[in-house]
């Protein structure tokens, strides 16, 4: 018996589609097909994590009991799965209903990365999916699956890169331009002084009281907060040229297992859930903006060797009902010093850093 036709069967009998349950799960449409299909089996010892993580959130749009999809999951990993999660009427019309499908079923559902598709070629034995996946790392997941072939990812790169350079030579331009106006204070004090020396030599002894108000440097009540503000844009400005097009921000498990946290990337748009083990962090890439759902008190931010610092408090969106870390937020002078040689809170640091997906 194959578990992914039975989940289909399930599927079908409550008239609902593929589109459905990825809408409900967020999980990419190909990798449910592969779960009905029982491709994501075939690498079940190297990534029974995240293989059983994608099928319990079908199974829960599914209303399947958990006991019962963790059940049929202990047995398909033993070899022993016999159908449990049907009853014998549905047990005995699996087997044409996925005839009746697979007549319908081209190449053309499952994407290849080079060649094009051809007919009477069943797409479970084409060769090219199973060299892109045999290409991952060790440390592959499944979720990376739905963005290994982005072809707009090229273009879009290229388009951040022109950017970047507009905006640094847009900067130099404003400094070469404005920068007596940004720094001009500094340069006309002392020609002032001079210039009051010289009109004192000139003038007669004065009672003491006013040679006291001559000396004096009259300076405007604002003029330290203008240089400050002036200083602070400019070290922002610089601090963010600094930056490279892709940050990184580490998720860490600290407090608790995170079951599941939803992050969103500028990279793609969508959301992804993940399960992570507390004491392990995974990477995330993004280009402007990050935003990360949970279990909020179980987790911390990491950026750069530093922890950001009450996320929650600081950086939440309620809008987006999530926490928001965004460049300009990265760009703050703590997170762009040298990491502390030790970890700053008693949790201390993860047992393991990794990606579980890239974009």
């Amino acid at each position: 018996m194959s578990l992914g036709k039975d989940l289909a069967s399930i599927r079908k009998s409550q008239n609902l589609t593929l589109e459905d349950i990825q809408n409900a799960t967020k999980i990419p449409l190909h990798i449910l097909k592969s779960i009905e299909d029982g491709r994501i089996f075939s690498d079940f010892e190297e990534n029974t994590t995240y293989i059983r993580s994608f099928v319990r959130s079908y199974a829960k749009a599914l209303k399947i009991e958990d006991d019962a999809i963790i059940q049929a999951l202990d047995e398909k990993q033993a070899g022993t799965y016999s159908g449990s999660l049907l009853s014998e009427g549905q047990q005995e019309n699996i087997d044409d209903t996925f005839d009746a499908e697979d007549e319908d079923v081209t190449d053309d559902e499952y994407p290849q990365p080079t060649t094009p598709p051809q007919k009477n070629r069943p797409a479970d034995k084409t060769p090219e999916p199973k060299t892109t996946i045999s290409a991952e790392s060790d440390g592959v997941d499944w979720a990376n699956l739905g963005h290994s072939y982005n072809p707009g990812r090229k273009s879009s790169r290229m388009w951040m890169a022109a950017i970047v350079v507009l905006v640094i030579v847009g900067l130099g331009t404003a400094a070469f331009f404005f920068g007596d106006a940004l720094w001009g204070d500094d340069t006309e004090d002392p020609v002032e002084e001079v210039a009051d020396d010289a009109t004192q030599d000139e003038l007669p002894p004065a009672p003491a009281d006013t040679a006291d108000i001559n000396n004096e440097t009259l300076v405007p009540a604002n003029q330290g907060d203008s240089e400050a503000d002036a200083d602070s844009t400019v070290r922002n400005q610089g601090n963010l040229a600094a930056l490279g097009d892709t940050l990184t921000v580490s998720v860490y498990a600290a407090y608790g297992q995170l079951e599941p946290v939803r992050v969103t990337s500028d990279f793609n748009g969508q959301t992804n859930p993940f399960w992570v083990e507390q004491g392990v962090a995974h990477m995330f890439d993004f280009r402007d903006t990050l935003m990360v759902r949970g279990q909020y008190s179980r987790l911390l931010l990491l950026f750069n060797g530093h922890v950001i610092e009450n996320p929650r408090q600081n950086y939440f969106s309620p809008e987006n009902d999530a926490i928001m870390i965004t460049r300009s937020v990265l760009s703050q002078d703590e997170y762009l010093a040298p990491a502390p040689e030790e970890f700053p809170l008693e949790v201390g640091p993860p047992d393991s850093v990794s990606y579980l997906i890239r974009f």
